[in-house]
């Protein structure tokens, strides 16, 4: 990570990197290419989630795109011209060591992740808002799942997080049609959590990532963790770790502190009228 270390509030050679109130803004800076990813973008993607992750200062990352794209997948030059020689070895490689890394360390991400959809959202670059937990999309965002218009499958997870977020029949709809969605339609979908006008996306999502930094970090971590185990395991197994992640939280300090802050607020007395 030595290209992020240290880079708080600078700008990063694809990304800006900026902490603020306990919120990590990370912004793929590419507007001349709408913001695309090549290679070297998803690696310093990686980095800086890594970094925000592991930095104590940081509660809540949120991920979007300068300009008037969010990110429009992979970057043409570094895909399709660069890339045009490689095998079919040397393709699954760079899958596993990029967007596969990307996408599990935004799920798995014990931190809560947002994305604020500034506009175009396509591929690979559409995905990544699906990896992340929460989605706050602006009026004029649009979303894309185009991989079999150009012959290739997707990639960052995008079959398992997809269906998971719109149901089967609405994901082989999008991946096989192929259609670009609006932001009212992607909200109707379930694709995106809030649609708000254009000039109030930055506010919208300041105002989510506020509420998550006030609340317990740790016991967000445990929920992000069942949530994901239960989409993977039984009915059965969930009630367990469940059971497991109940009994670490009620022994914590957190958790003792939280109580403690409520029965001050239901000892104080009523402000009079």
């Amino acid at each position: 990570m030595s290209d992020i270390v240290g880079c708080i509030n600078m700008d990063i050679p694809d990304l800006i990197y900026d902490v603020r109130a306990g919120v990590a803004w990370i912004t793929i800076n590419r507007p001349e290419r709408r913001n695309a990813l090549g290679n070297t973008t998803t690696r310093q993607l990686l980095d800086a989630c890594e970094y925000a992750l592991a930095d104590e200062q940081v509660r809540v990352l949120v991920i979007t795109g300068q300009g008037d794209a969010f990110c429009a997948g992979g970057d043409v030059r570094d895909t399709f011209q660069r890339g045009a020689n490689n095998t079919e070895h040397e393709w699954s490689e760079r899958i596993r060591n990029g967007p596969n890394q990307v996408a599990r360390l935004l799920r798995c991400a014990s931190k809560p992740v947002i994305a604020c959809v500034n506009g175009v959202a396509v591929g690979g670059g559409a995905t990544i808002a699906l990896a992340c937990d929460m989605r706050v999309a602006s009026g004029n965002a649009r979303f894309c799942f185009p991989f079999v218009r150009i012959g290739i499958t997707p990639e960052f997870g995008c079959t398992w997080l997809l269906q998971r977020t719109v149901g089967l029949g609405r994901a082989n709809e999008l991946l096989l049609l192929a259609d670009f969605l609006d932001a009212d339609t992607a909200l109707r979908y379930g694709l995106v959590n809030q649609v708000v006008a254009p000039s109030q996306l930055v506010a919208a999502t300041e105002r989510m990532a506020a509420r998550l930094v006030g609340m317990p970090a740790s016991a967000m971590a445990r929920v992000k963790q069942l949530q994901l185990f239960a989409q993977q395991n039984d009915f059965n197994a969930t009630l367990e770790q469940e059971a497991l992640a109940l009994g670490a939280s009620f022994t914590s300090d957190e958790h003792r502190e939280a109580v403690a802050r409520f029965m001050d607020r239901k000892s104080s007395p009523s402000p009079a009228r």
